[in-house]
């Protein structure tokens, strides 16, 4: 496991190829940037409580971006990294078969961990890996949530307390107007240019949801390449028949 190449993700999960760091519309969640980036490329070890992050944030807040972004730039590093997607694996029949090893890791990505809390087998062996952490003194855990790990719902009251030892940030919602340069810069990474009047036009027809729009941003890069078309109002109607 120890060979210096990044490591495969678990169940062939694919990670966006456009969810970087430099991809992110921080507007006021720099701070948040500049911890995760510190966390991942950083050679010392923090202190102990500092070695765990807890990010919470309402759904299509960024925070499955951000653990993306993390993944990435600590591959760039030739970390030992894993990216665990609970959504995908709360219905495992063994969790210490998913987490046995993980303290072995320079970073570690645990994204919607508050879909296993209320499980009495995930608790458990969440709580044994924290410990294992703590122990071995290697790894940095990163995990995300709906709500602060005061707020959620664990079974486990040791685990709670475990999970309230970590450096916590709430991701705070983007306005309209920050969704628009959010969504312009996610095209400009990808060579395209959308115009200021496209993307408010894209906000009021399919809706203020970060995850929606990027979907719908992906379809018409796709449709403006094999088109050979710029991105104006008329086009996105006609592509993506509104």
């Amino acid at each position: 496991m120890n060979n210096g190449q990044p490591q495969q993700l678990p169940l062939q999960v694919q990670l966006p190829d456009d969810e970087l760091f430099a991809t992110f519309f921080s507007a006021d969640n720099g701070q948040v940037i500049d911890w995760l980036t510190t966390v991942a490329i950083s050679e010392r070890l923090p202190p102990q409580t500092s070695r765990y992050s807890w990010l919470s944030g309402p759904a299509a807040s960024g925070k499955s971006h951000l653990l993306h972004a993390t993944v990435a730039a600590a591959n760039e590093q030739f970390k030992k990294v894993m990216y665990l997607p609970m959504k995908e694996l709360q219905q495992v029949a063994r969790p210490a078969a998913v987490l046995e090893g993980l303290e072995q890791f320079d970073v570690l990505c645990v994204d919607d961990v508050d879909q296993v809390l209320d499980n009495k087998a995930w608790c458990f062996e969440l709580f044994a890996l924290i410990n294992r952490i703590t122990d071995a003194q290697q790894c940095r855990l990163i995990m995300t949530a709906s709500q602060a790990a005061a707020q959620s719902e664990v079974h486990l009251a040791d685990l709670k307390s475990r999970l309230q030892w970590a450096t916590a940030y709430q991701l705070s919602p983007l306005a309209d107007t920050e969704k628009a340069q959010a969504l312009t810069l996610r095209a400009s990474w990808r060579g395209l240019q959308l115009p200021p009047d496209v993307a408010q036009f894209m906000l009021h027809r399919l809706g203020r949801n970060m995850r929606q729009l990027l979907r719908c941003l992906n379809k018409l890069d796709t449709a403006s390449m094999a088109q050979q078309r710029r991105l104006t109002i008329p086009f996105v109607k006609q592509t993506l028949s509104i």
